[in-house]
């Protein structure tokens, strides 16, 4: 008589085998997307910090006429004294931001502005209201009227209306 041996699995997973995979995988997923938010946040604040150093750099391009006649472009005064943030692209003169869209410098006279555009909702957003904070600083959402002092986040959401946005800070030091 022969001997019947109980069947086993001959499959490659097991079942329990199969769960954990699928938990790694949403786990996965997961990580994913909210990767896709953090780098939105990180362009927002890399773009912020760059306006800031453009700030500084510019004034210290001030001499005790100002920065010049009123429109002068101060792009290649910045290229020139390592003004520029390393982070931002300069091609052929022109500085683009983080979300690639241009960025200029021109003097006022006894001040200048800084014009950056190409900037999504989110970022015109967060750089409208985070930006100027004085009231020796105006800021302008795309055709707009010009704020003095601080932007509020209801006024920049109206503003700030399409996907491809343009600011522009005026400094007056």
């Amino acid at each position: 008589m022969q001997r019947q041996h109980p069947h086993t699995q001959h499959g490659f997973i097991s079942i329990e085998m199969m769960i954990g995979l699928i938990i790694i995988a949403i786990g996965i997923g997961l990580a994913v997307s909210r990767g896709a938010g953090l780098f939105g946040s990180s362009n927002i604040s890399e773009e912020q910090s760059n306006l800031a150093t453009l700030t500084t750099n510019t004034r210290a391009l001030k001499g005790s006429n100002g920065y010049g006649t009123s429109g002068t472009n101060l792009v290649p005064s910045l290229i020139a004294v390592n003004g520029v943030p390393k982070n931002m692209s300069v091609v052929s003169g022109v500085l683009y931001n983080v979300y690639g869209g241009s960025v200029t410098v021109v003097s006022t006279g006894m001040g200048f502005t800084i014009t950056s555009s190409s900037l999504p909702k989110d970022a015109c957003i967060a750089l409208a209201t985070r930006a100027a904070k004085n009231e020796y600083e105006q800021t302008k959402i795309n055709s707009g009227s010009a704020v003095s002092g601080e932007v509020t986040t209801v006024s920049a959401t109206t503003a700030c209306s399409s996907s491809a946005n343009t600011i522009t800070w005026t400094i007056s030091s």
